[in-house]
């Protein structure tokens, strides 16, 4: 059993600590202080073995480099960034889990991949402590990492939007987006068996213009027509 510190108490945080704790001695760190959570104030990275920055993107760099030098193992959890944001640190990791978190949802870890990264010195114990809590643990560096998180905001960022513009549509005819899950859970299913471009159907894949052209009329948000427009247009290209 580790010593672990989980820095931030957000989406992320919230999952990993819930998971860890059950394995190992866990502390759980944040400026927004609850019944679960300590002060960052009392946060001593000698106290742990491994710290988690379970944080923004935008603040791992500057996070890390407010942090004392210490034996503990300094880990980002970040998919867009690289390790060398922890460069003030000799003993440092990144922990990428491939998925999606939010609070109100319970999340399996054993359905999912968590990609690693260390140096030389850290890379087996990181890959030791993941895999106490994760069954599918796989070695990527920064470089490779970047790109697959680009892939992950294209596969659910950007099409967790679309779902958002379809349950606006469907709101004006009495409906929900439950009537598109079975649709929505094929095309997946699809992709994956035959890839995408072998399973692409609709109007742009077929040159139907005539029922683009009514999509675009019935569209009342000016950007969506606009984003509804430039997807066709790609889908066109891609189909040769």
């Amino acid at each position: 059993m580790s010593k672990v510190a989980i820095i931030g108490n957000g989406n992320v945080g919230y999952h990993f600590f819930n998971r860890i704790s059950r394995k190992h001695e866990t502390k759980l760190f944040s400026r927004n202080l609850t019944d679960a959570t300590l002060s960052l104030g009392d946060f001593d990275p000698n106290d742990f073995e491994f710290t988690l920055l379970c944080l923004p993107d935008d603040v791992v760099k500057t996070f890390s480099d407010s942090l004392p030098l210490s034996d503990s193992i300094i880990i980002h959890l970040s998919g867009g960034r690289p390790i060398s944001d922890l460069k003030r640190h000799e003993l440092r990791g990144v922990v990428y889990p491939l998925q999606t978190f939010t609070k109100e949802k319970k999340v399996d870890f054993s359905s999912f991949p968590i990609f690693i990264e260390g140096t030389e010195n850290t890379e087996k114990p990181i890959f030791s402590f993941v895999r106490s809590f994760s069954t599918d643990v796989r070695l990527m560096n920064s470089e490779n990492r970047a790109k697959l998180h680009l892939a992950a905001v294209f596969a659910c960022n950007f099409t967790n939007h679309m779902y958002h513009i379809s349950e606006t549509i469907l709101s004006e005819i009495g409906t929900s987006l439950k009537d598109l899950k079975h649709l929505a859970s094929e095309t997946l299913d699809k992709a994956v068996e035959l890839t995408p471009e072998k399973s692409q159907t609709g109007p742009a894949a077929r040159d139907d213009f005539e029922t683009m052209s009514n999509h675009v009329r019935m569209i009342k948000n000016k950007d969506w027509q606009e984003i509804y427009e430039l997807i066709s247009q790609d889908i066109r290209k891609s189909q040769g």
